[in-house]
């Protein structure tokens, strides 16, 4: 049944019932309404006989009439005027599902009267919001899926690749000498150990992101921790052309840390600085400051930084911001990826952002824990 015929049926009972009410009241009583009317009628408790009964019935038929024809009109009117208000907002409602349906995404219901369809049109909206966005990150998904799917392929195909071609070399005999044969060797020992580091890293990312690399935390002084890593990385950083220096830390900065993997992310930050440094003598700066709820830790290098638009895809799986550097000896273009799983395991947040005048600054915040008592 329709919402219109459903009106109808409520209002007719509405209207009908009561004068009918009234009408049995003035048949079995005394006859008020007669007088009402301008009608002279006698009222005693004799039953009304032949002229006068016929009379009586004439006027109850005509006021029935009346009053008939009074209810049917209003009613009418009462319904059109509801369904039509109903059914102009149920159809800008369907307007809106349908343009959902045929992918319109960005439709928005524009109701701006203040009635009960006010908060349903604002529901759609949100919702019509929500599903925008979920469309959206799952666009993004897929696109980030096949750029993972690509960067995977490369980055096991170019040591495959230098692998058969220096096993085909030793089986031709194209290596003739001891030394060549060495040489050979030691390049594909060292392609099968960049693939091993591949797998590896693929496999913690994996683990990472699953949520199930176990961590050991303890509570630690930030800058103790910083200090303790640069006097033991410094010389190493240095034999590869990239100078480690700490600022002084404050003191009595404490979080609570995995120590071992709090260093593997600052080795993959730095990592990153030796791959794309330019330059001579090229340097990165750690530095570290707090508040009353955080800790943060930036790294600092002085490097060509990237473009802007970069700056937010650094983190992503086998993404590289120079994409003439697409060897794999150059990275595995996984480490800060891995880095960026492994502070949120920890609470925390990582973010690149460019330097001034040139560099570019990794940022890692963690929240602030009270020290050792």
């Amino acid at each position: 049944m329709t919402i219109r015929r459903r009106l109808f049926l409520s209002n007719t009972l509405m209207l009908v019932l009561p004068v009918f009410l009234t009408l049995a009241t003035f048949v079995a009583g005394e006859l008020v309404l007669l007088h009402l009317f301008g009608f002279d009628v006698e009222v005693d408790s004799a039953e009304p006989e032949g002229d006068e009964l016929t009379a009586h019935l004439a006027i109850v038929a005509a006021l029935l009439a009346f009053i008939i024809v009074i209810v049917v009109v209003t009613n009418r009117v009462l319904t059109h005027f509801v369904t039509k208000r109903i059914t102009t907002s149920i159809d800008t409602l369907s307007s809106g599902v349908h343009e959902l349906r045929d992918g319109n995404l960005d439709y928005r219901i524009d109701y701006s009267r203040d009635d009960e369809f006010r908060p349903v049109c604002a529901d759609f909206n949100e919702m019509a919001e929500r599903l925008s966005d979920m469309v959206a990150a799952r666009q993004r998904d897929e696109a980030s899926r096949r750029e993972l799917i690509a960067g995977i392929s490369h980055d096991l195909r170019t040591p495959l690749t230098a692998i058969k071609a220096y096993l085909e070399g030793l089986d031709k005999g194209v290596a003739s000498t001891p030394e060549d044969r060495r040489r050979y060797l030691d390049t594909i020992r060292a392609k099968a150990d960049d693939l091993e580091h591949i797998i590896s890293q693929l496999f913690l990312f994996t683990k990472l992101d699953l949520g199930e690399f176990p961590l050991c935390l303890e509570r630690a002084d930030v800058g103790r921790a910083l200090r303790e890593f640069v006097a033991s990385v410094e010389s190493e950083y240095a034999a590869k052309g990239l100078t480690v220096s700490l600022a002084p830390p404050p003191d009595a900065l404490w979080a609570n840390l995995d120590i071992v993997q709090f260093r593997n992310v600052l080795h993959n930050v730095l990592a990153n600085s030796v791959t794309y440094a330019t330059g001579d003598g090229p340097g990165s700066l750690i530095e570290l400051s707090g508040d009353g709820v955080s800790i943060t830790v930036s790294l600092t290098d002085d490097g060509p930084g990237v473009p802007p638009e970069s700056t937010g895809r650094l983190f992503d799986m086998f993404y590289r911001a120079d994409l003439a550097r697409q060897d794999s000896a150059n990275g595995s273009g996984l480490g800060l990826a891995i880095a960026r799983k492994m502070v949120g395991r920890l609470g925390g947040a990582m973010r690149a952002e460019n330097a001034e005048p040139h560099g570019l600054r990794i940022v890692v915040t963690l929240p602030r824990v009270e020290g050792d008592r």
